[in-house]
């Protein structure tokens, strides 16, 4: 275990693992807040089946969540050649592939955190703020926004701890590469299918930490909104 922690490979999937939580519950705030608020305050034909699209890398296993973004991404698909050529924008075998699967496997929870958070608004307050004279986007910013700070903010810890746990889309579209795209949970898989269980251990603790954190805070701020989330009580 000790020599372990010399291993520069082991840090490089700490950082990473961070960095891609980090990053990816970022990136998640603007599509979050966009469709949590559409599927909380919107009907519309088709509005079940969109929602149920959108959730559906809840559900898939997540290798095929992978091979669906490697045909979208890949240098051979239409989108990826032109990201590459154009941007010379790759995600196949990079860390930033560990980052789009990330991404999409965990925007889902962004997406129902912002739903339950606007549908904790109460719409009155949005009511009287535009007949007072505010139009939309001045109720948005100055009402619906700050009411539910604490939905969004237990999201953002929500997408974190499900991106430190990411393993199957990553493993196909960013590849298991130690020291280029190997996150924790890869580098742990590794480990474990070379024999060397002893080396697990720093990684477990980090990996632990860090699920552990985001769940935390997620609870915290989910009952300082009022909100019952699925790994926790309801507030009496």
């Amino acid at each position: 275990m000790v020599s372990s922690l010399s291993n520069p490979d082991m840090w490089f999937a700490v950082g990473l693992s961070l960095l891609c939580g980090l990053l990816s519950a970022t990136l998640c705030i603007p599509w979050g807040i966009f469709w949590g608020w559409i599927f909380a305050r919107k009907s519309f034909s088709g509005k079940v089946v969109l929602q149920t699209i959108l959730y559906l890398p809840l559900v898939l296993p997540p290798v095929l969540t992978g091979y669906f973004l490697l045909l979208v991404f890949g240098r051979n698909s239409p989108f990826g050649s032109f990201l590459f050529q154009t941007f010379k924008l790759s995600f196949v075998l990079d860390w930033k592939g560990a980052l789009l699967a990330s991404v999409v496997v965990s925007s889902p929870f962004m997406i129902e955190a912002m739903r339950q958070a606007f549908l904790n608004v109460d719409e009155r307050l949005e009511w009287v703020s535009r007949g007072l004279g505010a139009d939309t986007w001045k109720t948005f910013a100055k009402i619906t926004m700050p009411l539910a700070r604490n939905g969004l903010i237990a999201g953002f810890f929500l997408v974190f701890a499900r991106s430190i746990g990411e393993f199957g889309a990553t493993i196909v579209l960013a590849g298991n590469i130690p020291g280029k795209t190997q996150t924790i949970p890869l580098a742990i898989f590794s480990q474990i299918y070379n024999g060397e269980e002893h080396a697990i251990w720093p990684l477990i603790i980090f990996a632990v930490i860090f699920s552990y954190g985001g769940l935390a805070f997620n609870n915290y701020f989910l009952r300082r909104s009022g909100s019952c989330g699925a790994f926790m009580e309801p507030r009496k």
